[in-house]
């Protein structure tokens, strides 16, 4: 989220008179189900300083959930009229990688579906960023712990989103209180300085270049110029819109219209950024080509052919299609911005269409060298004529040249079979005939195999052999010229 860039001037016009400052600190470091947390409650030490700064201030140590919500819920509440608002939150924290909790006291065992009476630190930012430039959380856990808790969780702190303006440091628990006692507190104490200093905290969020809690002088009273206060706010509520729109024109009417605030050197600085920033200005040449629909598909479908992944080719410019840009882009030597130029547009169209042309080519040469294994395997096979080289083809290419050939040569055999099938069935052969034909197939030297009346495989194969050594259909089944010739063969003799 992009932070708040805020000055301390505004901090300093803000007096104890008037503010309704608040703080809360919760500390944690004996637990029911986990291990102690060293200092845990040591974020506990600096009340009496909050106090003392003029801070509403609530406190806790080792809290069952229940209290700590009744304690945040009332928080909450003071929160809403706040003009500072200041908590620390110590123990041991659970997190699932972007949301984060702060186990109480008597936390059981948390799960990705139920994390029972744990306060989420994330809640807790929402109602900090409620006094934007003023707003200050410091957490403090054991920085080491990362132990993983089921296949989802594990301990310490995720990626927090933090809203602008609101402030974040975190450490150690026992480094936790010296931030509140010798910079929140101290009457022109600068918060960031210390953070940077000290080699026990880190911060996170908001982080401008000073932030002043407590001016070094509160002490304005009615003599204060509430002209000046009113000047600040209206520059800051100006200022807050301005990077809510994050554009040249904001940037610029702000500028224009408070020249002389805070913010108009940032304001001048940002707007410089974004005219002179090479990813928007490509962005920019991009809209001013006015791509149709199809002329962005016939990027899409060349940045494909280039083997650039575009996840579609909807004519829509997504996540997918940038990235394929810019990765095209970095290969063919341009500035990676996931934007086309007219020059790029026409160097892409040139490369596809080479490409494309390479594929067909590499394409043809590939149909061509199947075919002539194709052709070469139905010598081998069909071209016989067997009913065996058309079933051998087919079982290697039931798609290939002669694929329709075989299978109808199969279906024009299947059908003789059947033919001389019934012409044989017709013939009403009896046992005893059956052996007189195989005993006589014998003496011709044809082999018929077992002599039982039964026709299998050995005596198809010898009346095959003997109606082509005769001149007659060889079908390896009798009909009545095969029979005729094989008896007048038989009493012939």
């Amino acid at each position: 989220m992009r932070k708040l860039t805020l000055i301390a001037a505004l901090s300093a016009l803000a007096t104890p008179l008037f503010a309704q400052d608040a703080a809360l600190l919760m500390g944690v470091n004996r637990y029911e189900e986990f291990r102690r947390v060293g200092n845990g409650t040591d974020v506990l030490n600096s009340a009496d300083n909050l106090r003392d700064a003029g801070y509403a201030v609530s406190t806790l140590a080792n809290g069952s959930g229940t209290e700590m919500a009744r304690l945040l819920q009332r928080f909450a509440v003071d929160a809403v009229d706040a003009d500072r608002l200041v908590v620390g939150l110590a123990g041991r924290f659970v997190t699932d990688g972007e949301r984060t909790w702060l186990l109480p006291a008597d936390a059981d065992r948390p799960t990705l579906f139920g994390m029972g009476s744990a306060i989420s630190v994330d809640s807790v930012l929402q109602v900090l960023a409620q006094t934007p430039g003023q707003a200050i959380l410091i957490l403090g856990y054991d920085q080491d712990a990362d132990n993983r808790i089921g296949s989802y969780l594990r301990q310490g702190v995720g990626d927090l989103d933090i809203p602008q303006g609101v402030t974040v440091f975190y450490g150690e628990p026992d480094f936790t209180d010296g931030v509140v006692m010798d910079a929140i507190t101290v009457p022109g104490g600068d918060a960031m300085a210390f953070a940077r200093n000290s080699r026990g905290l880190r911060e996170a969020g908001y982080q401008p270049q000073s932030l002043i809690m407590r001016p070094a002088s509160e002490e304005t009273g009615a003599d204060s110029d509430t002209s000046i206060v009113d000047g600040v706010r209206n520059a800051l509520e100006a200022w807050n819109a301005a990077q809510a729109e994050d554009s040249a024109d904001s940037y610029r009417d702000y500028v224009f219209a408070y020249p002389d605030s805070p913010f108009a050197a940032e304001a001048r600085r940002r707007l410089d950024a974004i005219e002179n920033d090479p990813q928007r200005l490509a962005e920019i040449a991009e809209d001013q080509l006015d791509l149709t629909r199809n002329e962005r598909r016939a990027i899409q479908r060349n940045l494909t052919v280039l083997d650039f992944n575009t996840r579609g080719v909807d004519g829509i410019f997504g996540p997918g299609t940038r990235s394929a840009i810019r990765n095209w882009q970095q290969k063919n030597g341009y500035a990676q911005t996931g934007f086309v130029t007219e020059e790029q547009i026409d160097r892409l169209e040139n490369q596809a269409r080479r490409r494309a042309e390479e594929i067909e080519e590499q394409e043809a040469a590939e149909q061509a060298e199947l075919e002539r294994l194709d052709r070469a395997y139905w010598e081998e096979t069909g071209a016989s004529g067997e009913q065996d080289g058309y079933e051998a083809y087919l079982e290697r290419y039931p798609n290939g040249i002669f694929a329709e050939e075989a299978r109808e040569a199969l279906q024009r055999s299947e059908d003789s079979t059947q033919a001389a099938r019934d012409r044989e069935r017709a013939l009403n052969i009896n046992p005893v005939l059956g052996r007189l034909i195989e005993s006589r197939l014998a003496q011709l030297g044809f082999n018929p195999g077992r002599i039982d009346g039964r026709f299998d495989r050995d005596s198809r194969s010898a009346i095959s052999r003997y109606q082509a050594s005769n001149g007659l259909s060889a079908t390896g089944y009798l009909d009545e010229p095969t029979l005729a010739r094989l008896l007048a063969d038989t009493f012939g003799r």
